[in-house]
């Protein structure tokens, strides 16, 4: 009589065993798939944050670049300011030299057309010429540097650029109208250095009491 063989249908008590465990193996799997869905809103979280700082620093970098701006800008202007003023406080003090040459040009120039210093024109003429050439020279200089004249004589009368020390009736010539200048005036680029002293047209003679008549 043969023993008798064990049902291979039947099942064993190893099998049993890895049945009952297969469940609790299924929920530690479960859990640990679950943990990386709880970890994704501190990162995004964490991203937004990041993204915050760096468009808070985009910002204040602009500002800082716009201030930095600025300030060149600033400090362009005062240089620029400052160089006028430089030039203009020489300017000042050099009108004066080229006044004084003016007008000795005027006298010999007065004395020769008299006929009064007809002798001594000779010895005369290399001392004008001389003082011509510096003048000259002289102009030429400060022009280099940006003065010019202001131009006076036959031009309507102009406040921000002439001065009127007074009127005079000049027949044919219109109202207001510069009949001599007094002193040049000049200007440094557009910024009046010294008016123009002027003496202006007055009215026509005659025309305030015409109609009266």
């Amino acid at each position: 009589m043969t023993a008798q063989e064990p049902d291979v249908n039947e099942p064993t008590e190893d099998q049993n065993d890895l049945d009952e465990q297969q469940p609790g193996a299924a929920a530690d799997a479960a859990e640990q798939g679950q943990e990386p869905t709880v970890e994704v809103p501190a990162h995004d979280a964490e991203n937004t944050k990041l993204r915050e700082e760096r468009d808070q620093l985009e910002q204040k970098l602009q500002r800082a670049m716009a201030d930095t701006q600025n300030i060149l800008r600033r400090q362009r202007q005062e240089l620029e300011d400052g160089r006028r003023r430089v030039l203009e406080g020489l300017t000042q003090e050099l009108l004066p030299v080229l006044d004084t040459f003016g007008l000795a040009l005027q006298s010999y120039d007065g004395e020769a057309a008299d006929g009064s210093a007809a002798g001594e024109a000779g010895d005369v003429d290399a001392l004008v010429e001389g003082v011509r050439m510096v003048r000259t020279m002289f102009s030429g200089a400060l022009e280099r540097h940006g003065l010019k004249e202001i131009p006076a004589e036959g031009q309507p009368f102009d406040p921000s650029r002439h001065e009127a020390l007074g009127k005079e009736p000049s027949e044919g010539v219109p109202e207001n109208q510069v009949l001599r200048v007094m002193q040049t005036g000049y200007m440094l680029g557009e910024h009046v250095v010294r008016h123009s002293k002027v003496i202006v047209a007055g009215p026509q003679p005659g025309a305030d009491g015409g109609g009266e008549e």
